[in-house]
């Protein structure tokens, strides 16, 4: 009995936790907060202050003849004003990401060549399109999306680009961005927070290295005729949230990193999760990578400092014959616990048939990639360059 009576308050939380994580709770409150955002805007558009619509579309794929894209319609930006004090406009527009009020419950109509589909957006201002390209050829497409009018007002729209792999293409990349392209410190705590809230596309600092190595991932290796295979498709995968999409896109365009359709995540609350767990979110991105391609063969590239060696091993195991090449960089000094374990780690994948490395650097991760005839000596030469060894 009194063992029982020591228990009833754990079993008490077990049971509260298991209930705030279930769908029905994330469906009321993703309810409630559709509610509370559209009488938000009733409120501003009443009093005048509603600075219209802004429609933004994702980056997105085509698998099975079916497009997948991801639209969001938010109110306008409010743009900074000028400052003297040092990355105060910086600051105040990376906080109003996350602060943009959502239009809720607007439909959207989405254009891929004379394809099309509506949708309605969510509590979020999200509208995810699952839209029927049967003939679209291989490549890089625009994505036009329109808005119908709210309240009388005027309609919105915006562009996007969505990618079609070619299906003779030698491989696909899946990598991280953060500390694997990305300079973000989040192993170092608060210098993550100030990268993130001080810093902007053109101030982000990127791996030294990788650059070039993603190049040329992109460029492959040329035949004996001198001919090229097609290029792969890269995909982004990162817990960051969706807010910070327009300067990750822009980081990749100006560090030069190939484009590619990005798997963010939505912080607030929807219909199905209160709360989130960042290694989830990667393995289901990953996963729908590796249904959607059957017939692909994977590159995976991320770093040790999070929970990357771990997501691509399970990926790899799941999907046995899929995986060409894992590259782990090194986050930290190769004598910290961390490295050391996964070092030994991935010497025993290795003898199980899982390809998956530690690497110091873009230079080692060059090397292994050439090794494998994933990249010519071109890269290799210019990986070195970049880092400042030749």
């Amino acid at each position: 009995m009194l063992n029982t009576v020591a228990h009833l308050p754990r079993r008490l939380a077990s049971g509260f936790n298991a209930k705030l994580r279930s769908p029905e709770t994330a469906a009321v409150v993703a309810e409630l907060e559709g509610k509370l955002t559209r009488r938000r805007r009733e409120q501003k558009m009443e009093s005048g202050a509603f600075r219209g619509m802004r429609v933004t579309v994702y980056r997105g794929y085509v698998a099975e003849g079916v497009a997948k894209v991801r639209v969001r319609v938010i109110e306008a930006p409010e743009l900074p004003g000028d400052s003297r004090i040092p990355y105060w406009e910086t600051m105040q527009s990376n906080l109003r990401r996350h602060a943009a009020l959502a239009i809720v419950g607007v439909e959207v109509e989405l254009r891929i060549g004379k394809y099309s589909a509506k949708e309605v957006t969510d509590a979020r201002g999200f509208a995810n399109f699952s839209l029927p390209v049967p003939r679209l050829r291989a490549g890089w497409h625009d994505a036009y999306a329109v808005t119908t009018p709210i309240e009388d007002g005027e309609s919105a729209s915006g562009t996007g680009r969505v990618i079609k792999p070619a299906a003779k293409a030698p491989f696909a990349v899946i990598s991280d961005i953060d500390d694997t392209i990305l300079v973000s410190g989040l192993t170092e705590g608060l210098t993550a927070v100030k990268q993130a809230l001080l810093r902007d596309a053109n101030t982000r600092s990127a791996v030294r290295g990788m650059s070039s190595l993603y190049r040329g991932l992109d460029r492959g290796v040329a035949g004996s005729s001198g001919a090229r295979k097609p290029e792969p498709a890269f995909f982004y995968v990162s817990t960051g949230s969706w807010a910070f999409y327009e300067m990750l896109q822009q980081f990749i365009q100006l560090r030069a990193f190939p484009q590619g359709p990005m798997f963010l995540t939505d912080w607030g609350p929807t219909e199905r999760y209160l709360r989130r767990s960042g290694a989830e979110h990667k393995r289901v991105a990953i996963r729908r990578l590796f249904e959607s391609y059957p017939d692909t063969s994977f590159v995976l590239i991320g770093d040790s400092g999070q929970r990357d060696p771990l997501t691509y091993e399970e990926m790899a195991r799941e999907f046995p014959g899929h995986v060409k090449l894992i590259l782990i960089r090194q986050v930290g000094p190769k004598s910290d616990e961390r490295n050391k374990e996964l070092s030994k780690k991935a010497t025993a994948l290795r003898g199980e048939g899982i390809p998956l490395y530690l690497v110091k650097d873009a230079a080692h991760a060059a090397d292994l990639a050439h090794a494998l005839d994933l990249v010519d000596d071109e890269t290799v030469l210019e990986v070195n360059t970049e880092l400042g060894r030749r």
